[in-house]
């Protein structure tokens, strides 16, 4: 008995695997589509009584199309409202980048 339910641990652990490798190959014969847009809100998403938190990016295209845009924690914290940011997409990866841009060395610092 107990053979048996290794078998379906390890069936769908071989599974889950394959059907991630499908998964990023379909991914990868996707169009790359980078876009500039503006973080016009953030939010965080989580389930009460869990740790486990998700971070989002609400970002505004030029033809102000608006997207939610799924974020790692550790670059949550860099993105503010009014930001402007390049969102690269290719099949369902997404991926969001501020844009920095220098400010004129003959403004005055404050």
């Amino acid at each position: 008995m107990g053979w048996i339910v290794l078998l379906i641990v390890i069936g769908l652990i071989v599974w889950g695997f394959i059907a991630l490798m499908r998964n990023d190959e379909k991914n990868a014969k996707q169009p790359i589509i980078v876009r500039n847009a503006t973080v016009v809100d953030k939010r965080v998403q989580w389930s009460e009584g869990s740790s486990l938190k998700f971070y989002y990016l609400t970002c505004e295209f030029e033809d102000l199309e608006r997207e939610e845009v799924s974020v790692p924690e550790k670059k949550y914290g860099l993105f503010v409202v009014g930001d402007e940011v390049k969102v690269t997409k290719q099949g369902d990866w997404v991926q969001a980048e501020r844009i920095l841009k220098r400010s004129d060395q003959n403004e005055p610092h404050i």
